[in-house]
């Protein structure tokens, strides 16, 4: 079986001092990823990663949470210089909307998402969408400023009612380690109405460590526990599923077309 973790962190603590030793491991059990920017650093840094594993691809840009704690003219420019010059960078992101800590700035953070969504047109790359407690918002902004891009939603934990929202909207839509959770009863249902060709599988790691390890660090490695509960609840056989999504991830993504 192969597995694509779209989305993950081996750029970040504690992962990052074993990003080599993650990578070599993930090849030997056929898997691959896509180490995911948060700000300026991180995203050089999973350029880096990408650069050095044929494995692993890189995303890059600033996540909501992080556009208060710089100059985000600057940092804005120096993503784009990293989308101009690396070969390995096949999303931009992670970008988005986060409304769920206190004193964010909305208006700033939509501003910032269109700016990415922007970048994502120029270089013709797929757009990785973060959204937290901002559907509303983010939907809007998506419909307005994100036709006939690919998008994916990741780290989905939402009802059947969203799932619909963005289904009718052709995005891609990715599941973590919460679908193994017993408390995560609405997404158990939703994963069921997202089309087969539009869903992905992802670690988020270092968190949302899937079962039988919650409450460790999590990694890209565990990935294949995603994709073993997602074909219990679809009723598809593992082997199958993970081909599926393997393909999803690679035509998403257009890996034939970088590093493979």
């Amino acid at each position: 079986m192969k597995y694509f973790d779209v989305h993950t962190h081996t750029n970040y603590s504690p992962l990052d001092g074993q990003a080599t030793e993650i990578a070599n491991e993930c090849k030997k059990l056929n898997i691959s990823y896509i180490d995911i920017g948060t700000d300026v650093n991180s995203s050089a840094l999973a350029v880096k990663h990408a650069n050095e594993s044929e494995n692993v691809y890189a995303c890059v840009g600033i996540h909501p949470n992080d556009i208060d704690k710089i100059d985000i003219n600057v940092a804005m420019n120096e993503i784009e210089i990293l989308l101009r010059e690396n070969k390995d960078i096949v999303a931009v992101g992670e970008t988005g909307l986060d409304y769920h800590y206190e004193n964010y700035d909305k208006n700033e953070q939509k501003l910032i998402f269109i700016e990415h969504i922007k970048l994502a047109h120029k270089y013709k790359l797929p757009l990785m969408v973060h959204i937290r407690d901002a559907h509303e918002d983010a939907l809007s902004i998506l419909e307005e400023y994100a036709e006939d891009l690919k998008v994916i939603i990741h780290c989905f934990t939402g009802n059947v009612e969203l799932v619909e929202k963005y289904v009718k909207l052709n995005f891609y839509i990715s599941i973590n380690g919460v679908i193994t959770f017993n408390s995560a009863k609405d997404l158990k249902e939703s994963i069921k109405k997202i089309p087969l060709d539009h869903l992905l599988s992802e670690t988020d790691a270092p968190w949302l460590t899937p079962e039988p390890f919650r409450g460790k660090v999590n990694s890209p490695l565990n990935v294949p526990y995603v994709v073993k509960e997602m074909s219990k609840i679809l009723q598809i056989k593992e082997e199958e599923l993970a081909n599926q999504l393997y393909k999803n991830a690679i035509e998403l993504f257009n890996i034939s077309s970088h590093q493979q």
